[in-house]
């Protein structure tokens, strides 16, 4: 596709897709309204929590 990993977001709910994220050298960000919480999703490496999928369209303005 011609992007490298680095220029992917990696949206997930879970710990395990943000060490997924991770590995993969892309942007963990993690789901607030899946079933985990802030601080398990920030210890698997997220980088950015969102609230609200909207949220990710502010991202990509940054």
């Amino acid at each position: 596709m011609g992007f490298s990993p680095a220029e992917f977001l990696f949206l997930g709910d879970s710990a395990v897709d943000m060490k997924t994220a991770v590995s993969a050298d892309m942007y963990p960000i993690g789901a607030l309204w899946g079933f985990r919480t802030p601080d398990e999703l920030l210890a698997a490496g997220a980088k950015t929590l969102v609230k609200k999928p909207e949220d990710i369209l502010e991202l990509l303005s940054n």
